[in-house]
């Protein structure tokens, strides 16, 4: 069967992925942010050492995966390090640490839904503008 024969059956996109499936999709997505984030820094600047960038990537895993996905996602976060840097296991014992001090000190928060509106806002004002 063709693949036009086969989306006259069936909408794809009413089936979603779920469990490995839906991790992967989300790691790999959340991986090619991360690479295009990476190319934007100078060559010197050590992202895996940077708190920054680990707060940062923390705070993306955060907004992309729900409760409802059952995935840790401080697993998650050390993953991604290690596909993005590869890490050696000291390395992923002190992101493990930086990761737990970051949320023990409450800096891993989503984003508040009134700053999310605001910037639907300001985006929908732009392109009207345009």
């Amino acid at each position: 069967m063709s693949v036009d024969r086969l989306s006259n059956k069936v909408d794809i996109d009413l089936i979603n992925p779920k469990n490995n499936l839906l991790k992967s999709q989300k790691f790999s997505d959340i991986l090619a942010l991360l690479k295009q984030k990476v190319g934007e820094y100078p060559p010197n600047h050590i992202l895996k050492q940077c708190s920054e960038f680990l707060l940062l990537t923390c705070k993306i895993v955060e907004e992309v995966i729900k409760k409802g996905d059952k995935v840790n996602k401080k697993e998650f976060v050390i993953d991604l390090f290690k596909s993005l840097f590869s890490l050696t296991e000291p390395e992923s014992k002190i992101l493990s640490s930086s990761i737990d001090f970051l949320w023990s000190n409450g800096l891993i928060t989503k984003i508040k839904t009134s700053k999310k509106i605001w910037n639907c806002l300001k985006k929908s004002i732009s392109v009207k503008k345009v």
